[in-house]
């Protein structure tokens, strides 16, 4: 199991996202397959919320989609025990 760190992008991001009534609830669960670490958990995140990693400046970072459909995302780094929740929003925000 990994400790969670939530970046101020982070929080910022779903005070956002709270501030126009997004259901929280699939974020969290997202975020409780990512800190639970086990291989049934990211074969989860793999099938259904399509996990990978990124490139360029998020080399390191991986993503993926909140819900099935939509833009909605998470990005996170993980090491030394913690997952570093760095944003989550739409697609286009941390790539603009």
């Amino acid at each position: 199991m990994l400790r969670a760190e939530y970046l101020p992008q982070f929080e910022r991001d779903a005070k956002k996202l709270a501030r126009k009534h997004r259901n929280l609830e699939p974020l969290e669960q997202a975020i409780s397959l990512v800190l639970q670490g086990t291989s049934k958990a990211r074969k989860t995140l793999k099938r259904r919320h399509k996990v990978h990693a990124l490139k360029d400046v998020w080399t390191g970072s991986r993503e993926c989609h909140v819900t099935n459909a939509g833009n909605w995302l998470v990005i996170w780094k993980t090491g030394n025990g913690l997952a570093v929740l760095q944003h989550t929003g739409s697609h286009d925000e941390p790539f603009a």
